[in-house]
């Protein structure tokens, strides 16, 4: 199960590339980007979209993975001090509770 989807993953890729280089050759038409005060020479759309998406996925997996992480360990904490909290209530209800004669 593994191999086929080590097969379907590099598959994946070939179609992305292929799919990559027939977008930039038919995206020759030289564009500049302006962002705020700084404008970039002129490149191939291409380029720039390319650009573009490559820096938001890169962007995006490296918020991404450690942002849910932080949420899952911030979730998994007020879980166990829920939990905490419940049983330091059971004990000191406990404590107050009088022994009763076991006869």
């Amino acid at each position: 199960m593994r191999k086929i989807g080590n097969i379907l993953s590099s598959l994946f890729l070939v179609v992305v590339f292929a799919a990559s280089i027939t977008f930039s050759y038919f995206n020759t038409d030289p564009i500049s980007v302006a962002f705020g005060s700084w404008r970039f020479p002129a490149q191939p759309v291409s380029v720039w979209i390319i650009g573009a998406f490559v820096l938001g996925g890169s962007i995006g997996l490296l918020l991404g993975l450690g942002i849910f992480r932080q949420l899952k360990y911030k979730a998994n904490i007020r879980r166990l001090n829920r939990q905490l909290a419940e049983a330091k209530q059971e004990v000191s209800q406990l404590k107050a509770m009088p022994l009763r004669d076991l006869q």
